[in-house]
């Protein structure tokens, strides 16, 4: 399996607004993502497996900080690496830009998603309590 991962335009929009509404607890629209794309102040990434729209990510910049918005992979395409993927694109994009701190908020109980973090380079430094729907968000930092 071929895994790109690219800067996302319009043409992945529908595909990003679907996976939104599977994985994400108040997923976004086709027209906030669209003008998500279209922000100077985004970075917003897809990844693809053999041409196939597999998983995206997303944050906002401002100067040297980023807060990662929202990362999903398509269900088919989990356990090949494509999170991964998408994590060291995002990172490396984010420092060409100048960032060298990128925070995130993780689900508690996410505990593959923290081992993904944490190989990531990523450390708790906090928590938000009940943020998700009751459930406590751990405060990630990549410094």
């Amino acid at each position: 399996m071929k895994i790109t991962v690219e800067k996302a335009t319009s043409a992945d929009v529908n595909a990003i607004a679907a996976a939104e509404s599977e994985f994400i607890d108040c997923p976004w629209t086709a027209e906030q993502i669209f003008s998500e794309i279209e922000r100077d102040d985004v970075l917003f990434l897809v990844a693809k497996a053999d041409g196939e729209f597999a998983g995206y990510v997303s944050g906002v910049y401002t100067l040297d900080e980023c807060e990662m918005s929202n990362i999903a992979v398509a269900a088919r395409f989990r356990r090949h690496g494509i999170g991964r993927e998408l994590m060291n694109a995002f990172i490396g994009s984010l420092k060409t830009l100048g960032v060298n701190k990128i925070y995130l908020l993780v689900r508690c109980d996410n505990t593959a998603a923290i081992k993904l973090y944490e190989s990531c380079g990523f450390g708790a430094v906090g928590t938000r309590r009940g943020y998700y729907k009751g459930q406590d968000a751990i405060i990630m930092l990549l410094s």
